[in-house]
């Protein structure tokens, strides 16, 4: 698909203008093509049925009156020979358990069937149908009763690898650290399952032609995805194509194929015609991924002057009974605080649920909230203010790696965060504040994420009538992505942002890093980058060489692109439009690819400072979040309005995890209680306040060749724990569970 700029765009377009998204008007007029939209002759389309328990097996399952039911095409079910190729390990898939391979059941809302008909209507009747005998096992339903079987996960989906025991300096004794720190703390902190819950559920089209399938699916990597289910149906990566230029919203759970696009695409070819499959919105909360429970217990020791001396972080989390994902909780607590004596271990423990998968600040939104409330509680230890404790513990150096950051403004973003929020307004005891009848809080917290290396590429094209189009295979999904690859490609060439395109979300195009782990501005953004630069030095190379032109004779270095034209540095009047220069080249547009892999020397990481402040009324305390200041140093903004919102949902985000979301299972049969917006609930217009974000806004080219980092996760890391920290200054109480609900607030 291919987007392009409004020509209406304000005058100032360059690298950090606030510019509209350039598929702004695609979504306001309706005419954005979602994978749910698309329609093909003959299409069929098709329900998964999934399972109504969450330990056992199909004793039987009927499918006669299903199958017999009006426009029916065909049931699938485990008892069909399924097409799969290889093992979930050798295919790149996320589940260890391929879709229908048997009739085993290990998690409430596992797929067991489905069904084909001529119209949706007719699969969800003929679904109804399906007469399923269960042979029922007890389940383990909750994570609190398996914590007891905690062990080190050693099984393929630790991706990236990261380490699951550290101990810094090694050999080192972190329990005579602890035992010789003047001060100490030792608390435990939960947070529960929580969901993804897109605006867009997980949809895919599938069509078979000539040997070649061809998914239009939401996907937030459509190459990756395309090797995952090359390698399923055992086909050469060239005769799968996927395509997904606009995702509505993702947050992880649309990063890995999950079973509904592997049953489509298998249905598709029973049927011999195209099968659409969306999911309903119950089945977006058990059918692709959530965020697994965690248990932390974090112990800081500390001199009396607020040098911490050891950091402990421990944790488990939840896992499915066939998996052992550890979610990565303690990865950002390296990279928080400067500590002589540094020590981590994670765990998992199995349970009857299903899949985790990368939710929004993986691992480091999660793990922020307990060491950040640790940080917060030492600072009370200590009778130090919470601020001026992290300023004393600014961390120089990675202590993983021994490498000094690429760029570290933190200080400052505390510094003008503090200035903005207030801070000096604060009073130190707890319960100190208030305005009429209700108590107010403040609360702060750091945020720090390290980037994930990934590679790139992308074509950039400078055609003969001064328009310019980049190709990359990158998807919409709701972040700006497009928007900022097109100034990219603007700033590179010189060519007006309104006469730029983008064409997206196809695997025919450039593969790109895949937008999730706030790779896209890093390592896409780069690849866009040195494309346009080539293309515009390939250009003035035509320029400089042509007796014809006016900049004929010139050194390259002496020659730059503005508005369209190329020009004499020194003399803005010499030279000539992208046009002329082609049109007298034979018409032949410059075309330059480009590919990006990082090399440095350097940790790469984002960093952010929160301040919140909460109101509650003592007598109903409900936690109202009335102010919120952030400050964000993610390199080089490349569009300051896209920025500022994308970190406002961030913030947002967050603020649902510390308030309100909770996925519950039944402590009896371990499904889901609450996998519906009618009971998951998260934040709606009245609950957020005034949302305050700012930038320190100095490049990173150490980092990436163009300055900017991406942010789409750091933006949510700190914002549990610093409104937790401020409910903690308003009424005394330290909670330590989330959400913090008025039940915790009572008694």
């Amino acid at each position: 698909m291919t987007f392009r700029t409004d020509s209406t765009e304000i005058p100032e377009s360059g690298i950090g203008a606030p510019v509209n998204r350039v598929e702004a008007r695609d979504k306001v007029t309706g005419s954005a093509r979602y994978t749910a939209d698309v329609r093909l002759r003959g299409m069929a389309h098709a329900t998964v049925v999934t399972s109504t328990i969450s330990a056992g097996r199909v004793r039987r399952i009927d499918t006669t009156r299903a199958l017999g039911a009006p426009g029916v095409l065909t049931v699938i079910t485990h008892r069909d020979r399924m097409p799969w190729r290889g093992t979930p390990a050798d295919t790149g898939y996320l589940e260890n358990r391929f879709p229908l391979a048997d009739d085993k059941i290990a998690y409430s809302g596992q797929h067991l069937a489905i069904v084909v008909a001529k119209s949706l209507e007719q699969a969800q009747h003929a679904a109804s149908l399906l007469d399923i005998d269960y042979e029922v096992h007890e389940p383990v339903p909750t994570m609190e009763e398996a914590l007891p079987d905690a062990h080190t996960a050693s099984g393929r989906l630790i991706r990236p690898p990261w380490p699951q025991h550290v101990v810094l300096p090694p050999g080192a004794d972190p329990q005579a650290a602890l035992a010789g720190a003047d001060v100490r703390t030792d608390s435990t902190y939960r947070v529960p399952h929580f969901s993804h819950v897109p605006l867009e559920p997980g949809a895919v089209v599938a069509e078979w032609s000539g040997g070649t399938l061809t998914l239009h699916d939401c996907s937030q990597d459509v190459h990756g995805h395309r090797e995952v289910v090359a390698a399923v149906f055992g086909l050469p990566p060239e005769r799968v194509r996927v395509l997904s230029p606009l995702v509505g919203g993702a947050f992880g759970n649309k990063t890995d194929v999950w079973g509904h696009s592997l049953l489509a695409a298998h249905a598709a070819r029973v049927v011999r015609r195209p099968v659409k499959l969306v999911l309903s919105r119950k089945q977006v909360f058990t059918s692709t991924g959530h965020q697994p429970p965690i248990v932390q217990r974090i112990r800081l020791g500390a001199g009396g002057e607020g040098r911490l001396a050891v950091i402990l972080h421990d944790t488990v989390n939840a896992t499915e009974v066939r998996g052992d994902r550890p979610e990565p909780a303690i990865v950002s607590t390296a990279a928080s605080y400067a500590a002589p004596v540094l020590a981590m271990d994670a765990k998992i423990t199995k349970v009857n649920i299903g899949p985790s998968i990368s939710l929004r600040s993986p691992g480091d939104a999660p793990g922020s909230f307990a060491l950040e409330s640790a940080m917060d509680e030492l600072s009370y230890r200590l009778g130090m203010d919470p601020l001026e404790l992290r300023r004393r513990n600014h961390l120089t150096t990675d202590p993983l790696t021994g490498k000094p950051w690429s760029a570290k403004h933190l200080l400052q973003a505390y510094e003008m965060g503090a200035e903005r929020f207030g801070w000096s307004r604060r009073t130190a005891e707890p319960r100190s504040m208030r305005d009429g009848g209700e108590l107010v809080g403040y609360g702060m917290a750091t945020a720090v994420r390290g980037e994930i290396p990934d590679q790139a590429r992308a074509e950039v094209e400078i055609r003969a009538d001064g328009t310019a189009q980049v190709r990359t295979a990158t998807q919409e999904i709701g972040t700006g992505a497009l928007t900022l690859v097109a100034q990219i490609t603007a700033a590179g060439t010189g060519v007006p942002l309104g006469r730029v395109s983008v064409r997206a979300g196809d695997t025919n195009l450039p593969r790109t890093a895949g937008n999730a782990g706030s790779r896209t501005t890093g390592y896409t953004g780069s690849a866009v980058h040195l494309a346009a630069e080539k293309a515009r030095k390939a250009a003035v190379r035509t320029a400089v060489t042509d007796p014809d032109s006016p900049l004929y004779g010139l050194a390259d270095g002496e020659v730059e692109a503005a508005d369209g034209r190329l020009f004499h540095r020194d003399d803005t009047k010499r030279g000539e439009t992208y046009r002329a220069l082609l049109a007298r080249n034979d018409g032949k547009p410059v075309l330059a690819e480009a590919s990006y892999t990082p090399r440095t020397s350097h940790s790469v990481a984002t960093f952010g400072a929160h301040f919140t402040e909460v109101r509650i009324d003592p007598d109903l305390p409900r936690v109202r979040v009335t102010r919120h200041v952030a400050v964000f140093d993610v390199g080089r903004i490349t569009n300051h309005k896209a920025a500022r919102n994308q970190a406002q949902g961030g913030i947002v985000f967050g603020m649902g995890w510390a308030l309100m979301e909770k996925l519950t299972p039944d402590p009896v049969s371990g499904r889901y209680i609450d996998p519906a917006l009618t009971d998951y609930h998260i934040p709606v217009n009245a609950d957020v306040p005034d949302i305050e974000v700012l930038f320190i806004d100095e490049p990173d080219t150490i980092a990436h060749p163009h300055g900017s980092k991406g942010m789409g996760e750091v933006v949510s890391v700190g914002v549990a724990a610093a409104i937790a920290n401020a409910v903690h200054h308003a009424t005394g109480r330290r909670i330590t569970e989330l959400p913090i609900t008025p039940d915790k607030l009572v008694g």
